[in-house]
C-alpha cells in the first residue's frame, strides 16, 4: 500500500456512511484476489459470477462487519464460503437478481468489469496450474494481479512472513518444473 492509499479499514467505514466509491476502491484492490480465489474452488466458467456474487454479498453485509481492519479476510471467507455453496441449480438464482443488485452494478463500475487476464507464457500457466494451491495463489495474486505482500497476507489470512515464504518456495517450484 502507498502512502496516499487509504487503509481498507477507512474505505470500510466510508462505505458504510453510504460513500459507494469507497467500495469501489476496495473492489479494485480485491476483485482480482476473489476471481483466483473462486477460480480455484467453482472453476472458470463460474468464477466471475461468484466473484461478483460474493462482492455483491459483501456489499450487502458491510453493516454487520465487527472489525474494518480485517476487511480483506472477510471477503475471503464470504468467497469461499459463496463458492462452496455455488451449484449449478444456483444459476437461476444468479440470473433472478434483485433491482437493487443491477442498481449497485451500474454505480459500482469495477464490479461489472470481467477481470482481465494479461497474455502470459502458456508454459508459464501450465506449470503454475500443476502446483499446490497454497504456492499457486500467492504467485497468481503477487505476479499476475500485481497485488501487494500485505494485501496478499490479509486476503489469505496468513502472516507476512508466511506469503513471503510461499512465494519463495513457489518460485523454486516453478523454475524446476519449468526445466
Amino acid at each position: 500500500m502507498t502512502p496516499l492509499e487509504p487503509p481498507d479499514e477507512l474505505l470500510v467505514v466510508a462505505a458504510i456512511l453510504g460513500n459507494l466509491e469507497a467500495f469501489e476502491q476496495l473492489v479494485v484492490r480485491y476483485r482480482p484476489a476473489v476471481v483466483r480465489l473462486a477460480r480455484t474452488i467453482v472453476g472458470g466458467d463460474y468464477a466471475e459470477d461468484v466473484a461478483q456474487d460474493s462482492l455483491l454479498l459483501a456489499f450487502k453485509a458491510l453493516p454487520t462487519i465487527e472489525e474494518p481492519r480485517r476487511f480483506a479476510a472477510w471477503l475471503s471467507a464470504i468467497t469461499r464460503h459463496r463458492a462452496l455453496r455455488f451449484s449449478k441449480s444456483e444459476t437461476a438464482h444468479m440470473n433472478k437478481r434483485v433491482p437493487l443488485d443491477e442498481a449497485l452494478l451500474d454505480k459500482i463500475e469495477a464490479l461489472a468489469k470481467p477481470l482481465a487476464e494479461k497474455e502470459r507464457d502458456e508454459s508459464m500457466i501450465q506449470a503454475l496450474d500443476s502446483l499446490p494451491p497454497e504456492y499457486a495463489m500467492p504467485l497468481r495474486l503477487r505476479f499476475l494481479d500485481d497485488m501487494p505482500l500485505n494485501r496478499i497476507a490479509a486476503f489469505m489470512g496468513v502472516p507476512l512472513s508466511t506469503v513471503k515464504w510461499r512465494i519463495h518456495h513457489g518460485k523454486k517450484l516453478l523454475r524446476a518444473k519449468l526445466n
